[in-house]
């Protein structure tokens, strides 16, 4: 499939925000899909005028019938999804005493945390649902993009957009994806987010959407029991997998080399 167009992805974004008869102004709209408010302007005045939207009590837009119905139901399959993987994230997050995270993709630019499962260790790293980081960033970027399989202009665009906590050249960083691909899971050390170590497996779907990651103090385990975590990730991964079916999205998949 060839390079997002970034516009359709932008609408798809627009779409899902305004699903379950949401009514937002267009600040609203483009502050949760990371867009600026010029180009989100000209997207919804499109969108408008091809009858996917209509304006709302004038200064707000919404979903037109059926739309709202395909988006919905979207979003009612993730959260079923979602729903499912919670347990599972609570349960490892207490054999690993460590934060485990759902995240997905948000738009073209935006990952987010989705669901959490939280450990029960003296000292946390303190993570929130709801949380939000560029897609290129972390363990869960780079086993996104390694999942995805993107176009080398992509993984480009991807690691430009990250303000990285330590030094790291785009080399490095494309070398840290292939790695992904051999073990299954990424590794980020402290590179975006200072004295975290976090790992990171994607789960599959058309195209992959979702994440697991496990996020613990730089320098607390061995590299025995890093590699051993990692492994267990994969397979939650992969069990995430399979109760998934493998669904579609309507996120635009990146383009495959």
């Amino acid at each position: 499939m060839g390079t997002p167009v970034s516009s359709v992805v932008q609408a798809f974004a627009i779409m899902r925000v305004l699903a379950d008869d949401r009514a937002l102004t267009l600040s609203e709209v483009a502050l949760a899909c990371g867009i600026s408010p010029s180009s989100c302007l000209g997207l919804l005045r499109t969108l408008v005028g091809e009858g996917v939207l209509h304006t709302h009590s004038g200064k707000r837009y919404a979903l037109s019938p059926p739309w709202t119905g395909i988006v919905a139901g979207e979003n009612e399959a993730a959260a079923r999804f979602v729903a499912l993987a919670r347990p599972l994230l609570e349960n490892a997050a207490r054999n690993w005493l460590a934060p485990v995270g759902l995240w997905r993709v948000s738009g073209r630019d935006r990952l987010q945390l989705v669901a959490l499962g939280e450990d029960v260790a003296a000292t946390r790293i303190h993570m929130e649902e709801g949380q939000r980081q560029p897609i290129g960033g972390g363990s869960v970027g780079r086993a996104l993009t390694a999942a995805q399989n993107v176009s080398e202009d992509e993984i480009r665009r991807r690691f430009s957009a990250v303000r990285w906590q330590r030094p790291v050249t785009e080399a490095d960083y494309r070398v840290q994806i292939i790695a992904a691909v051999a073990r299954g899971y990424a590794i980020d050390d402290g590179l975006s987010h200072a004295g975290i170590a976090s790992l990171a497996a994607a789960v599959s779907g058309e195209p992959p959407e979702f994440c697991v990651s496990v996020s613990m103090f730089a320098g607390s385990r061995s590299d025995g029991e890093v590699a051993r975590i990692g492994g267990d990730l994969k397979a939650l991964a992969e069990q995430l997998g399979t109760a998934t079916g493998g669904r579609r999205s309507t996120s635009t998949k990146a383009k495959i080399a």
